[in-house]
C-alpha cells in the first residue's frame, strides 16, 4: 500500500474544490489560481493548510496560536509569532503520510514551490475524497447495524411470544389433566381393540376381494375370448356363405355346439345366483351386528373428533414450531450479519490501530525533529543573546568613540585655530624671509656684478 499513488489535479480543479469544500466567505472569493501556482504565496498556502487541518483534525483556530506549556522555553514571547507555523508543520507531518506523501519537508510550508504544492494538494484532495466515501460506507454500515439490531430484538420478542403460546398449548390445565389422561387411555385402548378386531376382518375381506377380483378377471378374460371367437366365427360365416353351401349335418353339429354353450352359460348363471344368495346371507348377518357396529362407529366418531382436536393442536404446535424455526433462521442470519459486521469493524479497528501506530511513529519522529529544531532554536537564541551582548558592547564602544570624536573635533578645532595662527605667522615670516632673500640676492648680484666688472677691468688691463 505504500507504493500506491494518486492523480495530480490541475490548479483550476484544486481551486474549485477548496472554494466549495474548505474555504468560506471572503477567503473563498479571494482565493485564486495564482495563490498556489506557478508562484505560490506562503501566507495563502499556510492559511489553506490551516483550514484543511481544522477540518481533518477538528482543531480550533486558537489552538494553532498556542505555545506548548510542557516545553522549557526561556523567552516564550519570542516563539509566539512562530507558533502557528510550528503547529502547521507538526500536523502536516502527521497528516501527509495518510495522504501517501512521505517526503514532507518544512520548506514546503515556509518556502513553497509550484509543482510541489500541486503534488501535496492533490494528495490531500485524494484523501478527502476517499475519507468522504468511507464515511458514507461507515454510515451505511451503522444504519444497517442499527436496523439489524432492531430486527433481532423484534424477532426475539416474537420468538418469546411464540414460545409462550407453545407452552400454553402444550400444557394441560391441572383441572383437566385427569380427564385428559382418562381420554388418552380410552383412546389408546379403543385403538388397540379396533386395530385387533378389524385387522383380522380386514385381512379376510382383502383376501376374498382379491379372490373375487381374480375370478372376475378370469371370467372377463374368458368372456372376451368367447366374444372374440364369436366375432371371428361370424366373420368366417359371412365369408364362407358366399362360397360354401351348408349341409344339414354341419347345421346339426353347430346347433349342438350352441346348445352346449348355452348349457355352460346357464351353469355359470346358476353358480353366480348361488354366490349372490350366499352374499345375501352374509349381509343379513351383518344387519344383525349393525347396532353393535353403529355403537362402535359412534365411539370411533368421538375418537375421530378428539383426534381431530389433537391434530389441530399438533398443527398449531407444528406451525408455531415452524415459525420458531424460521425466526431462529432469521436470527442466525442476522447473527451472521452481525458477526460479519463485527469482523469488518475489527478489521477496520486493526487498520486504524496500524494507522495509529504509524502515526505515533511519525509523531515520535516529528517530535524528535521538533526537539532538534528546538535545540537549534535554543542554540540560535543563545547566539542571538551573545550577538545582543556584542551589539550592546559595540554600541557602547561607538558611544565612547563618538565622545572621543567630539573631543578630538574640539581639540582639532583648537589646533586648527592655532595652526591658522601659526600659518599666518609662518606666512608673515616667509614673506619677511623672502624679502630678506630678495635683498640678499640683490646684494649678492650687485657684488657679483662688481666682481665681474673688476675681472673685466683686469682682463682689459692685461
Amino acid at each position: 500500500m505504500d507504493k500506491l499513488t494518486f492523480p495530480i489535479f490541475p490548479a483550476a480543479d484544486l481551486v474549485n474544490f477548496f472554494r466549495q469544500n474548505i474555504l468560506t466567505g471572503t477567503e473563498a472569493k479571494n482565493f485564486n489560481k495564482n495563490d498556489i501556482y506557478p508562484n505560490p504565496k506562503p501566507d495563502m498556502v499556510q492559511k489553506l493548510y490551516m483550514r484543511i487541518l481544522q477540518q481533518v483534525f477538528s482543531y480550533g483556530v486558537e489552538q494553532f496560536y498556542m505555545v506548548p506549556m510542557d516545553l522549557d522555553i526561556q523567552y516564550p514571547h519570542l516563539v509566539e509569532g512562530f507558533a502557528p507555523v510550528a503547529n502547521i508543520l507538526k500536523l502536516m507531518a502527521r497528516f501527509l503520510p495518510m495522504c501517501r506523501v512521505y517526503d514532507f519537508h518544512p520548506s514546503d510550508v515556509l518556502n513553497p514551490k509550484g509543482k510541489r504544492t500541486l503534488h501535496l494538494l492533490s494528495g490531500i484532495v485524494n484523501f478527502l475524497h476517499f475519507s468522504a466515501t468511507r464515511k458514507e460506507v461507515y454510515m451505511e454500515y451503522c444504519l444497517s447495524y442499527k436496523s439489524a439490531l432492531d430486527n433481532v430484538r423484534q424477532l426475539q420478542k416474537t420468538n418469546q411470544e411464540a414460545e409462550i403460546k407453545i407452552e400454553k398449548l402444550t400444557t394441560v390445565p391441572p383441572e383437566q389433566q385427569a380427564e385428559f389422561k382418562a381420554l388418552s387411555a380410552e383412546i389408546h385402548d379403543l385403538q388397540q381393540i379396533i386395530s385387533q378386531e378389524y385387522r383380522a376382518k380386514d385381512v379376510v375381506f382383502q383376501e376374498k376381494i382379491a379372490q373375487r377380483k381374480t375370478e372376475f378377471a378370469e371370467k372377463n378374460k374368458r368372456l372376451n375370448e368367447q366374444k372374440l371367437a364369436i366375432a371371428t366365427m361370424k366373420e368366417e360365416q359371412e365369408r364362407m356363405k358366399s362360397q360354401i353351401v351348408e349341409s344339414p349335418e354341419q347345421r346339426k353339429s353347430k346347433t349342438e355346439r350352441m346348445k352346449e354353450t348355452v348349457h355352460r352359460l346357464k351353469q355359470s348363471r346358476q353358480e353366480t345366483n348361488d354366490k349372490c344368495d350366499n352374499y345375501r346371507d352374509r349381509v343379513a348377518l351383518a344387519c344383525m351386528w349393525q347396532s353393535d357396529v353403529q355403537g362402535y362407529i359412534k365411539k370411533l366418531q368421538s375418537i375421530d373428533a378428539n383426534l381431530e382436536i389433537h391434530r389441530k393442536i399438533r398443527e398449531e404446535i407444528r406451525h408455531s414450531e415452524e415459525q420458531v424455526v424460521n425466526l431462529n433462521l432469521e436470527l442466525k442470519s442476522l447473527s451472521n450479519e452481525d458477526a460479519q459486521l463485527k469482523r469488518i469493524i475489527l478489521v477496520k479497528k486493526e487498520k486504524l490501530a496500524k494507522v495509529d501506530i504509524k502515526n505515533k511513529k511519525k509523531q515520535e519522529d516529528f517530535s524528535q525533529q521538533k526537539q532538534e529544531i528546538l535545540e537549534v532554536c535554543s542554540h540560535i537564541q543563545e547566539k542571538r543573546q551573545a550577538v545582543h551582548g556584542r551589539v550592546a558592547q559595540v554600541l557602547q564602544e561607538i558611544q565612547q568613540t563618538m565622545n572621543k570624536k567630539e573631543q578630538l573635533l574640539e581639540t582639532t578645532e583648537a589646533g586648527q585655530k592655532k595652526c591658522q595662527e601659526v600659518i599666518t605667522d609662518f606666512r608673515a615670516a616667509l614673506e619677511k624671509y623672502h624679502d630678506s632673500l630678495q635683498k640678499a640676492s640683490e646684494r649678492s648680484a650687485d657684488r657679483k656684478r662688481e666682481k665681474i666688472a673688476e675681472l673685466n677691468r683686469r682682463l682689459s688691463r692685461r
